[in-house]
């Protein structure tokens, strides 16, 4: 490895960490800023839902509540690990995949420490989730399955997302649909630099 590519993937791994702090706290202003607009339109809601109960408009009435139920889950759903790191990459992916309306399955049960800095951690779980976003956004009944767990001393990753099967050739060598030629396989580059750093291994499939 050269070292002028060390050097390029060091900075893309300084410029990513930075990059999802600040994804982060946007992420959380729009919570809280939705939180807010939920909790004003409250009473707006049960008015409507009272209208539809005295109409005896039940189905209008169980589709409402439906409705609002699922984006106050939305808003009120945390994931939790047991790894603090974990948690913050998660949450952010799972509100990206919610927004595109892509469900995502997460089985993730993992110790508060890892012996993996955190800056490489959020480096790995993000970008193989950007890949299976990405991917899933452009294709009809979208699900990600996620599943993190520790295997005697080895970490243990496993994503899984549909695809076009038209884009399997690409998505299994380093090419990329990416517009910006520059960004080039960056991110796969990425993760198998940091898998090879701690003697792991990686496949995709």
């Amino acid at each position: 490895m050269t070292s002028e590519y060390s050097s390029r993937i060091r900075l893309q791994l300084i410029n990513q960490q930075n990059a999802y702090q600040k994804q982060h706290m946007k992420e959380l202003k729009t919570i809280v800023t939705e939180y807010h607009h939920l909790r004003h339109d409250t009473k707006n809601h049960f008015a409507c839902m009272d209208r539809l109960l005295s109409q005896n408009n039940y189905d209008a009435l169980k589709e409402y509540f439906y409705s609002l139920s699922k984006e106050i889950y939305a808003l009120d759903n945390q994931i939790e690990t047991g790894n603090e790191i974990v948690n913050q990459v998660i949450n952010i992916k799972y509100a990206m995949a919610h927004k595109h309306q892509i469900p995502m399955d997460i089985q993730i049960v993992l110790p508060p420490h890892l012996s993996i800095p955190d800056h490489h951690l959020c480096s790995l779980v993000a970008n193989l989730l950007d890949n299976a976003i990405e991917a899933s956004r452009k294709i009809e009944d979208p699900k990600i399955v996620i599943e993190m767990k520790m295997v005697k001393d080895y970490l243990s990753l496993t994503i899984r997302n549909k695809m076009d099967p038209s884009m399997q050739d690409k998505a299994l060598t380093i090419r990329t649909t990416k517009a910006d030629k520059k960004q080039h396989g960056l991110g796969r580059q990425i993760i198998y630099d940091i898998v090879r750093r701690y003697n792991g291994c990686v496949r995709f499939l």
